[in-house]
């Protein structure tokens, strides 16, 4: 089993890379997140987002497992697919979709909790998408919520309501403003009898069974690593695992079966939300790299905070990870620069450090700046190694030297098929 995950605070494109390289597999697993997550790939020209669903999910001959570590809204599920396949004029491909029956179910009143979180001056305001994320995994581990596989159930529909019952009537007693309960009730139950026309099992059976018939599994991440709930840059961080080994524990696969471990990087760097970000940068420098590059969140629109490229913070992505393979996205963004920076250090209480964890590097540090010379060229003539600008190459190397590992991709546009194998 191969992985692929971001590297930075997610929007590096892993969608597309995912998208190109599916191709080559037969099942494609999705191992974290929820809803908030967002993959924008483009197909027969349309940009499309996905939330839920894997990004091999455009291919008649893959499987699509969302595994037991992902959190499963029913009603923002079935909207996608519906939606998908409108957009695709392709009614079967609910056939190409699994669930694990032991992924846990997103109730309608945790998007409420989540509003009244970010909202209510009691607690931290996160940035979250307040789309029931938290409330979900906390639940899971309250041992307190309803999974996939409980739609079956005949108390499946009295328990929900319990559920919602209790929690409606917190919410109220709180000042949150709510909906009717008959109606989110109804409509919850509604979007799972969809869920029943999808093929729910025990995934982990399948995709080890597929491993063992040398059928070739992509473990797909959403969000990214700095974004980890453990190791990212916390309270600022998603509420799933998004490192590689994450994909072991929710996907059901021994360590022993991965193989290769891609990791996604941009060329410089973004996040949305709060959050400590070293490397940001403000004013019309910030607004011209972000209207260039569409900066603004896949799902909520949210417009990105926007930097240079942090290599203490990209060493650290990549030692968690264990990364073999490098993919660049959005290099051509920066064509027209004369200068490109990368901060290669930080000064933290006099001392240099070129490995950093998120939640070491505060106000405080001081960047370290290392100035490569700018390129200058139509990136949609780039369809080869030989076409990259020297300038662009001599960026690559330095960040192979850096890093201590090739760049195997090169995204050269949005497109997907605006992507260039490097090496020798």
């Amino acid at each position: 089993m191969d992985i692929l995950i971001g590297l930075q605070w997610g929007d590096e494109g892993k969608g597309k890379i995912i998208d190109l390289i599916s191709r080559d597999y037969d099942i494609i697993a999705r191992f974290n997140g929820g809803a908030n997550a967002g993959h924008s790939i483009y197909h027969n020209d349309k940009r499309i987002t996905l939330k839920l669903l894997p990004s091999g999910i455009f291919y008649p001959h893959i499987k699509n497992i969302i595994g037991t570590g992902v959190v499963i809204d029913p009603l923002a599920f079935r909207a996608e697919v519906e939606q998908l396949q409108a957009a695709l004029s392709d009614a079967d491909l609910i056939h190409r979709i699994l669930l694990s029956a032991k992924a846990h179910l997103v109730l309608p009143t945790y998007k409420y909790w989540d509003m009244y979180f970010e909202e209510s001056p009691q607690y931290r305001t996160i940035g979250t998408t307040k789309n029931g994320i938290a409330p979900t995994y906390s639940n899971k581990i309250l041992r307190q919520n309803v999974r996939v596989g409980d739609i079956f159930s005949n108390n499946f529909e009295a328990e929900v309501l319990q559920i919602l019952t209790r929690q409606y009537l917190d919410l109220q007693a709180l000042g949150q403003d709510m909906p009717m309960m008959q109606e989110l009730y109804d409509d919850f139950l509604e979007a799972c009898n969809f869920l029943k026309k999808i093929q729910i099992a025990d995934t982990e059976i399948i995709i080890n069974e597929a491993l063992s018939n040398n059928k070739k599994v992509l473990a797909e991440g959403a969000q990214a690593t700095l974004l980890d709930i453990d190791h990212g840059s916390y309270p600022y961080v998603t509420s799933s695992n998004t490192i590689a080994s994450a994909a072991c524990v929710s996907l059901g696969v021994s360590p022993k079966l991965i193989d290769k471990i891609y990791g996604v990087t941009k060329a410089y760097c973004t996040r949305v939300g709060n959050g400590l970000f070293p490397t940001e940068i403000t004013g019309s420098l910030a607004d011209e790299l972000r209207e260039k590059g569409g900066e603004f969140g896949s799902n909520t629109k949210r417009p990105r905070r926007v930097g240079w490229l942090d290599l203490p913070a990209l060493k650290y992505a990549i030692m968690l990870n264990g990364v073999t393979d490098l993919v660049l996205t959005k290099a051509d963004i920066l064509s027209g620069m004369s200068e490109v920076p990368i901060c290669t250090a930080y000064e933290i209480n006099s001392e240099t450090r070129d490995l950093t964890a998120p939640t070491s590097v505060d106000d405080s540090a001081r960047p370290v700046w290392k100035f490569l010379d700018g390129w200058d060229i139509p990136f949609s003539k780039i369809n080869q190694q030989a076409q990259v600008p020297k300038e662009l190459k001599l960026f690559i190397s330095f960040l192979e030297e850096e890093l201590k590992i090739p760049v195997k991709y090169l995204s050269t546009g949005p497109q997907r098929e605006e992507l260039i194998i490097l090496g020798n």
